[in-house]
């Protein structure tokens, strides 16, 4: 999985608490946005714990660049964790990643309540376009 880049990796969410005082977006983002990867950090829940994700957001095309891939690519989640570190990678079916869909991811993994470690697709590609 991609780790951070461009913006610190944070595992305490008082620390990331402190450092969005000043950030009105209410999450932290690498710049140049709008793009095809964009790194975010923000935080929610994970197994009834308050988290922070050091999250990468990328379009399936993006992703396909760099991976082998089927014909028929799904959307994903990746959750991984490394110490206290919970970094999550989302795979969607876009052309690019701008603030809205930033703000769109965030809230669908913080409404998510079945969050579990690994990778899970969801989604035809086809169906989703």
């Amino acid at each position: 999985m991609n780790k951070q880049k461009s913006i610190p990796t944070i595992s305490n969410p008082d620390e990331l608490d402190a450092l969005l005082q000043e950030q009105p977006l209410g999450y932290l983002v690498s710049e140049g946005v709008p793009a095809e990867k964009v790194y975010v950090t923000f935080s929610g829940n994970f197994d009834g714990s308050r988290v922070v994700w050091n999250a990468c957001v990328r379009t399936i095309n993006d992703f396909a660049r760099h991976h082998e891939i089927t014909d028929d690519p799904r959307q994903y989640i990746d959750i991984s964790r490394d110490g206290d570190v919970y970094y999550l990678e989302v795979g969607l079916n876009v052309a690019i990643i701008d603030k809205a869909t930033i703000q769109r991811t965030i809230i669908m993994i913080r409404n998510y309540k079945r969050l579990s470690l690994g990778r899970h697709e969801y989604g035809a590609r086809s169906k989703t376009l």
